[in-house]
């Protein structure tokens, strides 16, 4: 297994920025890459360190690129940190340039925790032709139940964003090609966020008409949820299961 840190010069944020990959040693070919997304408060090590990210990019044969987005929810904060515009105008298309990334949008997909979780969101809609799967991992849907937890909320969203930031974006996206994407959702049922995701999962199914894949179980916001989450949603990913038209519910609901 090849685990490869890169620290290089961001033109964007104008400092030193840190990604890291791992990916299977012997390469034959253009890999299916996983844009894995971390949570508030950790960085793109997060993944590495807490959980064992690095076996399963051997086991289902991905790259998985893990960048380091400080605090940023994965938007232009309102303190002038373009942390969108590095992620998709510069780190992605540098990557792709640089690795034996593929470009298909069939090996192509997102993932997060968390904040990682609306970042995937974003990802998501801002350019669903690029993808085959969205994976979400407890992901913060509602920014009202951001500030109790974070001092620095004002200096990521501008005043007067919409607490239905993600749902806005998505209902502006366009609906066929949201609806083609294989969508995963998995929440701790003792999650604090857990029904802000029920209702978000209503929304997605009900509204937007996706086919999600709800996989809840017993466990809270934290990393011994996300870890065992980790290897089913990979699982889940090369299973082909939820094929679009026909939803899955696996240990959960949508009512």
């Amino acid at each position: 297994m090849a685990l490869l840190t890169l620290v290089r010069a961001s033109a964007r944020l104008q400092n030193q920025a840190a990604v890291t990959v791992a990916m299977p040693d012997t390469v034959t070919g253009p890999l299916r890459t996983l844009w894995l997304l971390h949570g508030l408060g950790d960085n793109g090590s997060a993944w590495q360190r807490k959980t064992g990210i690095e076996q399963l990019a051997i086991a289902h044969n991905l790259a998985i690129v893990m960048p380091d987005m400080g605090r940023s929810f994965y938007v232009n904060t309102a303190s002038h940190q373009p942390y969108w515009d590095y992620l998709t105008q510069e780190l992605m298309p540098q990557l792709q340039a640089t690795l034996p990334l593929s470009t298909a949008p069939a090996d192509r997909y997102v993932a997060g925790n968390s904040m990682g979780g609306f970042g995937a969101l974003r990802l998501a809609a801002a350019a669903p032709e690029r993808f085959a799967a969205v994976m979400l991992l407890s992901p913060v849907v509602d920014l009202d139940s951001m500030p109790p937890i974070m001092p620095d909320y004002e200096s990521v969203f501008a005043k007067g964003t919409p607490h239905d930031l993600i749902r806005r974006e998505l209902q502006a996206a366009p609906v066929a090609a949201l609806r083609r994407l294989r969508w995963y959702h998995t929440i701790g049922d003792e999650d604090f966020m857990k029904a802000a995701n029920d209702d978000f999962a209503r929304f997605a199914t009900r509204t937007l008409g996706l086919t999600l894949t709800q996989d809840n179980r017993p466990g809270g916001h934290d990393w011994a949820f996300w870890g065992p989450a980790m290897a089913r949603v990979l699982d889940w990913l090369d299973s082909g299961a939820s094929a679009p038209g026909n939803e899955e519910k696996i240990h959960g609901t949508n009512d």
